[in-house]
């Protein structure tokens, strides 16, 4: 592939990656204080932590799995 080209769409894709990870975080903080207000700060709090388990499930799992993948067979 041509450098320019690579240049181009790497910089697009840089830019477009960028300003949405910032719209998601601003919009993440909008939704917040929507459902904290419509549900209460306990309801969103106990939301933010199944989901933060889950996270760090998938994540544990992912890696057990990836150690027991590349461990040597007997």
């Amino acid at each position: 592939m041509p450098y320019l080209r690579f240049l181009t769409f790497n910089a697009a894709g840089g830019l477009i990656w960028g300003a949405g990870a910032v719209m998601l975080g601003f919009l993440a903080g909008n939704s917040y204080q929507s459902i904290a207000r419509l549900a209460g700060q306990g309801s969103a709090l106990a939301t933010a932590a199944i989901v933060l388990a889950g996270l760090l499930l998938w994540h544990v799992r992912r890696r057990r799995t990836a150690r027991d993948v590349s461990a040597p067979k007997e």
